[in-house]
């Protein structure tokens, strides 16, 4: 009896120190980051490949010599913004799902992305997208172990989208050639809501300014002038012309059901945290060629905010709605600069209502 439990003593001190000899694995990390690939180095985006993946990004598993979740994120940035003391600052990054390893980006969504790096819609333009791969602990709290990196760098195309609404054109005596329908910018109201009411922007160059609003790119349509005033329309072919007595830059909105047109002179302005909200410190000029409002030199900082406003009116003002597009009235939100920077700011009020577009360069 006494060997039986000398025997099993032993077989449980054999056990005990085979226990101890047993090495837990440890978090480390890997060397780097091989491998992050695209699928294509050179992207041109137009609506032909909207719905197709232009932009496919793959990249391998890394071993962190234990089972451990690893949380990727893609940073787009333009190359200017990789550097220095806040780089990478103004990326716009995505969080991928734990684990995955790739992201794909169809057409219209990767144009939406890297117009929102402020890159000049049909012009090639740099761009570097790089992966970020951390692991936390257990726990959930940060690791000690270091984030790593990978770059990739390609040249976008992006396209400017531009939605088509039911239109009016304009056609007038102060037009070149006189009195011919244009689908151009400047010449063109919008129904947003294909209801009948159509708003633009118009440059009346004379002080008497004589035009109809047509239907079609001919007078074979449905061509609106003259009303009994100077606020009423008529889609009579005996109507005579709108007329607009001043030189200005108004906005312009036909109501078609209720036969009315009216006009707001407009000089618009930026106003901003840079100016202290001023609605008048920065003014904007109207080039005649582009129809488009330019301000140059505007110093702002990184997350900087602004609208545009006309005549010192906060009700005519453009900020942006929840989507990011412009949104006339005291109801919008500010416009948010991404990055740092003396830029141009333009203010593109021409392609008709649902198309106004701004930029910071």
């Amino acid at each position: 009896m006494k060997k039986l439990y000398i025997a099993c003593l032993a077989v449980f001190m054999l056990a005990a120190s085979c226990k101890k000899d047993i090495t837990q694995p440890t978090l480390s990390s890997p060397s780097g980051i091989s491998g992050f690939t695209v699928n294509n180095n050179t992207i041109v985006l137009s609506s032909a490949n909207d719905s197709v993946e232009v932009a496919v990004f793959k990249w391998p598993a890394l071993n962190y010599n234990v089972s451990t979740p690893v949380t990727y994120t893609l940073l787009i940035d333009q190359p200017a913004d990789t550097s220095g003391a806040s780089a990478w600052g103004n990326a716009l990054k995505t969080t991928i799902t734990t684990d995955s390893l790739n992201k794909s980006w169809l057409g219209t969504d990767f144009n939406k992305l890297c117009n929102q790096l402020g890159l000049t819609p049909g012009v090639a333009s740099p761009v570097v997208v790089r992966l970020k791969a951390d692991v936390n602990q257990s726990n959930g709290s940060k690791s000690t172990v270091p984030s790593l990196t990978s770059d990739v760098g390609l040249t976008v195309t992006t396209y400017k989208v531009i939605l088509i609404y039911p239109k009016l054109y304009v056609a007038g005596d102060f037009l070149s050639p006189q009195w011919t329908q244009k689908d151009q910018p400047g010449w063109i109201l919008a129904s947003v809501k294909s209801d009948g009411v159509y708003e633009g922007y118009i440059n009346f160059p004379n002080a008497s300014n004589n035009f109809k609003l047509c239907t079609q790119l001919s007078w074979n349509g449905t061509n609106y002038g003259w009303g009994t005033s100077q606020t009423t329309i008529s889609g009579s072919g005996s109507a005579g012309n709108c007329w607009f007595g001043q030189v200005a830059y108004a906005r312009v909105v036909a109501d078609v059901n209720a036969l009315t047109i009216s006009y707001t002179p407009t000089s618009w302005y930026i106003a901003g945290a840079f100016n202290n909200w001023s609605t008048t410190a920065t003014p904007m000029t109207f080039n005649t060629s582009t129809n488009v409002w330019t301000a140059t030199g505007v110093t702002m900082a990184a997350g900087g905010t602004f609208k545009f406003v006309s005549n010192s009116d906060w009700n005519n003002q453009y900020g942006l709605d929840a989507k990011g597009n412009l949104l006339l009235g005291n109801t919008s939100g500010n416009i948010t600069s991404t990055k740092a920077g003396t830029f141009t700011v333009t203010l593109d009020l021409s392609q008709g209502a649902g198309n106004y577009a701004y930029s910071l360069k």
